[in-house]
């Protein structure tokens, strides 16, 4: 079932953050259609603002911005359940992908948001620890330590501290492939990315 079956009655909600992202004029491009060689689909998505939130069958459920992995990247806050869901911005066991619209630079900027925003959560009640869910591969781990490992995982390439595994061509960019002692991580993303970090952000 494709995107355009949902949109005839439900609204497809999609970040506000990039709004030229997903534009008639940019999707073929940025869904991946014109370099896959299929029909691009055509619906009208709903803008969401940061800290949007939906009332949803009972739950509490917040929009965050988590551009980085790709600039209109979403996640969702669900307090009732205590639950972050991630979608591909991170997981364990299988490559975490960064197209070529991607920035390693924002997407440190992210985890570092959403490591200070799920302390504050917990900080703010006596529920129980907050858990984290992903679009492939890990679902309902601790968030803190996902997200910490996460990132230390991403530093240790910026660093120097992983040696590129592999690289090809992709969408006319030099692709490299990164993999932690033990396979937890994976990273699959144009050199650029990686070369962008290096040569100019002052990251903690």
């Amino acid at each position: 079932m494709g995107v355009e079956q949902f949109a005839k009655d439900s609204p497809i909600l999609a970040s506000s953050h990039s709004p030229t992202f997903l534009s008639a004029a940019n999707l073929p491009t940025h869904s991946l259609c014109k370099a896959l060689k299929i029909r691009t689909p055509s619906y009208t998505p709903t803008l969401v603002p940061h800290l949007h939130f939906l009332p949803c069958l009972g739950s509490s459920l917040t929009v965050l911005h988590t551009p980085g992995h790709a600039p209109d990247e979403l996640a969702l806050w669900d307090e009732q359940d205590r639950m972050l869901y991630v979608g591909d911005t991170l997981y364990e066991q299988e490559p975490i992908i960064f197209p070529k619209e991607g920035s390693i630079i924002t997407w440190l900027q992210t985890i570092d948001y959403l490591i200070s925003f799920v302390r504050q959560s917990q900080a703010s009640s006596s529920n129980s620890e907050i858990r984290i869910s992903c679009g492939h591969a890990t679902a309902s781990a601790p968030a803190l330590e996902l997200l910490g490992a996460s990132k230390s995982f991403m530093m240790d390439i910026v660093c120097g501290n992983q040696i590129v595994l592999d690289r090809w061509e992709e969408r006319g960019e030099e692709t490299v492939m990164y993999r932690q002692d033990g396979g937890r991580f994976t990273l699959v993303c144009p050199e650029r990315l990686v070369l962008e970090v290096r040569e100019g952000a002052t990251l903690n």
